[in-house]
């Protein structure tokens, strides 16, 4: 074997080893200030996820995902689709060409995937919420810290230059002290898209889907499409709508309010129009924060009012109004002193991880700050479940026992 076959074939065991080819290499070699990202669980938001990196210039290498059916999904999204898709992320994970991940599995798979994924040396984005419990997120939060990877928590309101203009003129006193946040998300979805889904055979047939590896650590089940397409509104994989919507509407009042969280929290509600759900359609929550009061309401059957957030001061207020897709300021007699648009808020937030994977700075939301504004969804389904208010002490950050009287 002369010198130059000896090179030729030592590269391509090299590629064969990291599970590159040619092409792969030639690119990272002409590439190397661009991020390599690979997606688990590219499923309906995490598909939009990596499409949304690929547009801002990160290099899609790979995917990974239990579902055949949403791999190829993903791949339609993809302005150049990857030459390599796997079932188990952990073979992604392996490669040595991936900078960084972005997963967006059932949440029930977020603890064993971003622990696998830092322990493999990578940055991820993690879709909101942070985890299924808050026990798995205070394991989250020391895995992370105990490594040097960047990880952003897909809480993308934390982005939005038009809620940060809200904070800046609370923190100045302009509506006075906040006394009651009123937040809410109102959809018309009469008919749930995801159980009606599951009877897709081409994303749902039993054999296009490894049941047990989507299982997990969940309960053993026989194979339920409805379960594969509707996992959020069943209480094994995920919290329903308070954990799916609450993240992002809590983690907006706290950052508004300089809240550090929940003193008490109670929760109603129930199932009224989806009854093949496990977890309600219709619920609301109140949490008391010390100072002033939160209240939550989501339902996906009357979409009147959208989604939005009120903050009520001593001397005025703001209030976010999206048929005007404005935020609007008011004075205490109801006046209008000013008002600013409401802006894009997914590219900023995936830009910010994406500059942050370079510049190694903390993200817009880091992993400690999505585990703290999820913690009043958990304890808000806590109070649903067991019919009782729940008592959280947030700077011990633990439960406490009710004091009498």
């Amino acid at each position: 074997m002369d010198r130059r076959q000896f090179v030729r074939q030592t590269i391509a065991t090299t590629l064969a080893t990291a599970g590159m080819n040619a092409s792969s290499y030639a690119r990272i070699l002409g590439a190397n200030d661009r991020i390599r990202l690979g997606g688990i669980g590219p499923g309906d938001r995490g598909s939009g996820r990596v499409a949304t990196a690929q547009k801002l210039g990160a290099d899609i290498v790979a995917l990974a995902d239990v579902n055949k059916g949403m791999l190829d999904l993903a791949q339609k999204k993809l302005a150049a689709p990857v030459e390599k898709t796997y079932v188990d992320y952990h073979d992604l994970l392996a490669r040595k060409d991936i900078d960084g991940v972005i997963i967006a599995t059932p949440d029930h798979l977020h603890h064993d995937c971003l622990l696998a994924a830092v322990k493999a040396g990578k940055d991820a984005y993690i879709e909101k919420p942070l985890c299924r419990t808050i026990e798995e997120g205070e394991n989250m939060v020391a895995a992370v810290k105990a490594s040097k990877q960047i990880v952003q928590v897909g809480n993308q309101r934390r982005s939005g230059e038009h809620f940060k203009r809200a904070r800046d003129i609370v923190a100045s006193g302009g509506i006075g002290e906040i006394r009651f946040v009123r937040i809410w998300d109102f959809r018309y979805r009469p008919v749930d898209p995801y159980i009606k889904r599951s009877k897709d055979q081409t994303l749902f047939a039993p054999e296009l889907i490894d049941w047990n590896r989507f299982l997990g650590k969940a309960p053993k089940r026989p194979y339920d499409a409805k379960r594969a397409s509707g996992w959020r509104w069943y209480w094994d994989y995920a919290g329903g709508l308070m954990t799916d919507i609450g993240p992002h509407w809590l983690d907006v009042a706290m950052w508004i309010t300089g809240s550090d969280g929940p003193r008490t929290v109670s929760c109603n509600g129930g199932k009224y129009q989806n009854l093949d759900w496990e977890t309600p359609d219709n619920v609301h929550a109140i949490l008391d924060c010390g100072t002033f009061a939160i209240v939550f309401m989501v339902q996906f059957m009357n979409g009147q009012e959208y989604d939005g957030a009120a903050f009520y001061g001593l001397e005025g207020s703001i209030v976010q109004e999206n048929n005007r897709g404005l935020m609007v300021r008011y004075d205490a007699k109801r006046k209008e002193i000013e008002s600013w648009k409401v802006s894009d808020e997914s590219t900023i937030h995936m830009q910010n991880f994406l500059d942050c994977m370079r510049s190694r700075k903390q993200p817009n939301s880091p992993v400690e700050l999505g585990n703290r504004v999820l913690v009043g969804a958990h304890l808000a389904n806590e109070s649903f479940r067991s019919g009782k208010r729940v008592n959280w002490d947030p700077v011990g950050w633990k439960r406490v026992q009710a004091k009498l009287g």
